[in-house]
């Protein structure tokens, strides 16, 4: 086949020559064992010829959920191919050489895992073949033979055992959902797979885990996720002036989220990261960058298809494959492509993950205090269970934060819609950072506040911050004249009714979010990605709370920066609620001063802020001087502050 001469094997190159072995002649000890063999491969139980990702034994207990008993292997007259970065694959090829292992006595059901996983009779075609064991006994077994015409289009691609893995258990779940709903269409699959919400990755994130999901698992995750029925939603009066809205709000979500599963599926390689960051995080990102490019193609779209209204006798599931319908017609993969390779040129990872949290309001500060009805728009989110939205905003932690702790069974109250980007289930506390790029995190909260379409309320920034010598968060105060940079920053600097100058998010007591009032600027938090995890397991958080989240546009990787090199550089306590019966720290005394009424700093505080910055990013990458991305960072940030110093000296009184 002339695919072939283009292919390489291992330690070769295109075109190199093959080497031939001399065939070994059977002999009548040999031929018996074949008869042996032969039986084996028609009985109940099949050896199975591996030379892939499935040499690894992890790999092998994800699939079968056991150990399976496995020796070396040769198999003769067959070659190897390795594209780069694609499939390991097999072809006929004589006095060629493949090294593997031999898997003993799976099963006829582990027989079809294994044939479902490598997509047999696609990409793979499942044969019987004779291999020589270490013993250099002949042995009959059944192995994958490549389909060359299939497998070339992955050529060129980065493809993981990760990757296939997901893939193959998100087939097994589409086969339930086929059974569950057998005269459905593909698209309606897709509805239904979007109304699970988290239930579909929650089952293959566990799967990954090491805990075996059985059919009867999947089907009762999928009889749990039952959307609404908007005619018994509908019949709650106080609820109608709101669900136009509310429709509207879920159909976004909607397609925002299809569009990630189409992002995950056609550029695998572009959003993967390492096991400890959120596994969507990158893909939300490019999703918002695409539905924003077309943000009034698609305005337009949901009008014509009334997905932004109560259409009565529309099921919820109809307004769910409108949406998927919607997304076949402005989605285009090479604009996407072009999306991809554009992130991909910003991109830069550095030590420290990263996580943000962003609240949304029509009524500001008073949301969390609101009466009902004074949001005209939603009612203070109170309806928002009602429209089944958590499951809709799932993959950006969305919940109503009406700054007091969520429990199961009392989600209902009035607050922020909030976006908890890598938290991925809110009544668990579960979460993950998001990523490690300042860049992307500036670009991904500018385009979450260009999407959403709510007035942009709050930011609150958080850095994981274990540390292998030390602790970078321990009991040492901060400097007076560091707090004020960092208002004058991130904080929210303007003249109030009688035109004097406050920083209104501490002035407005924005961030008094307990119940005695106490400053919570900053917190140290513990953060779990998993229910079993103990404190010691859990990541060790800095979250600064006391950011404004910007309508406009605005470059929030300067910020970003600032906060780390500043807590790495200082090691700073967090401000937040005093113990019972203890007064407030003198650094929250003094926020309160500076907020009610700025004063500018001299250039020696500047400065002097600057280099802790500077001393800070170079502890973080553990390096004695910072490289020029970061020489800018500093540049920019010292520039902003001077511009902003100015300000407060002209308007301080």
């Amino acid at each position: 086949m002339p695919e072939e001469r283009t292919l390489r094997r291992d330690g070769g190159s295109a075109g190199t020559e093959l080497i031939h072995l001399t065939p070994h002649h059977d002999d009548p000890e040999e031929a018996a064992q074949i008869r042996d063999s032969f039986k084996a491969v028609r009985s109940d139980k099949v050896d199975l010829f591996v030379y892939g990702t499935m040499m690894n034994d992890h790999h092998v207990r994800l699939l079968f959920n056991r150990k399976v008993d496995s020796e070396p292997a040769i198999l003769h007259n067959y070659m190897r191919v390795v594209p780069p970065g694609a499939f390991f694959f097999i072809v006929k090829q004589h006095g060629a050489v493949t090294q593997g292992r031999l898997l003993k006595d799976l099963t006829r059901e582990e027989l079809a895992r294994i044939d479902a996983f490598e997509d047999e009779g696609n990409l793979y075609y499942r044969k019987v073949v004779v291999v020589r064991t270490q013993e250099n006994r002949r042995r009959r077994c059944m192995t994958y033979v490549g389909n060359i015409s299939a497998l070339q289009k992955s050529f060129g691609k980065e493809i993981l055992f990760e990757d296939r893995y997901s893939l193959y258990l998100e087939r097994k779940i589409d086969q339930i959902l086929e059974k569950i709903e057998p005269d459905r269409h593909e698209i309606t699959r897709r509805a239904l797979r979007e109304l699970m919400g988290s239930a579909v990755d929650s089952l293959i994130e566990s799967h990954f885990d090491g805990n075996y999901i059985c059919n009867y698992i999947m089907i009762q995750a999928f009889n749990d996720a039952r959307p609404p029925l908007l005619a018994n939603v509908m019949a709650i009066e106080e609820l109608r002036p709101y669900a136009d809205n509310y429709i509207r709000f879920a159909c976004k979500h909607i397609i925002f989220n299809q569009l990630v599963e189409l992002i995950r599926h056609h550029f695998p390689d572009a959003v993967r990261l390492s096991k400890k960051y959120f596994r969507h995080g990158v893909a939300i990102l490019l999703a918002f960058l695409y539905y924003n490019g077309r943000y009034e193609r698609i305005r337009r779209l949901m009008m014509e298809k009334s997905l932004d209204r109560i259409v009565p006798g529309r099921l919820y599931r109809d307004y769910a494959v409108l949406c998927i319908n919607l997304v076949e017609e402005i989605y285009n993969r090479d604009e996407m492509a072009a999306i991809c390779n554009d992130v991909d040129q910003h991109w830069y990872s550095t030590p420290t993950p990263l996580g943000a949290e962003l609240e949304f309001s029509h009524l500001g500060a008073r949301a969390v205090v609101a009466e009902p009805g004074e949001d005209q728009f939603y009612d203070g989110f109170f309806w928002f269970n009602d429209f089944d939205l958590q499951r809709r905003t799932w993959r950006m932690g969305g919940h109503v934060d009406s700054h007091r702790t969520v429990v199961a069974g009392n989600e209902r109250h009035r607050g922020f819609f909030e976006y908890a980007f890598g938290r991925f289930n809110i009544v668990g506390d579960l979460s993950r950072p998001l990523f490690d790029c300042p860049w992307a995190m500036s670009k991904l909260i500018n385009e979450a506040v260009r999407f959403l379409d709510i007035p942009p309320h709050s930011l609150h920034i958080s850095m994981e911050l274990s540390g292998e010598k030390h602790s970078h968060i321990t009991a040492v105060p901060h400097k007076f004249s560091d707090l004020a940079c960092l208002l004058m920053l991130g904080g929210d600097l303007r003249r109030d009714d009688e035109g004097r100058l406050r920083e209104w998010r501490i002035f407005n007591r924005e961030l008094d979010t307990n119940m005695r009032g106490s400053l919570n600027f900053s917190d140290r938090k513990y953060h779990y990605s998993r229910p079993e995890q103990s404190e010691d397991e859990a990541s060790d958080v800095m979250e600064y709370k006391f950011l404004r989240l910007r309508e406009e546009e605005t470059d929030y990787s300067n910020v970003i920066v600032a906060l780390k090199g500043y807590q790495f550089g200082t090691h700073a306590r967090p401000i937040s609620i005093p113990k019972q019966g203890q007064p407030e720290l003198p650094e929250q005394l003094f926020l309160r001063e500076w907020a009610a009424s700025p004063q500018s700093l001299s250039i020696p505080e500047i400065q002097a802020f600057v280099d802790t910055v500077e001393r800070g990013l170079c502890e973080e990458h553990n390096v004695k001087k910072v490289n020029k991305r970061g020489q800018t960072y500093l540049e920019n940030i010292y520039f902003t502050l001077l511009e902003r110093n100015a300000y407060v000296a002209k308007n301080a009184r």
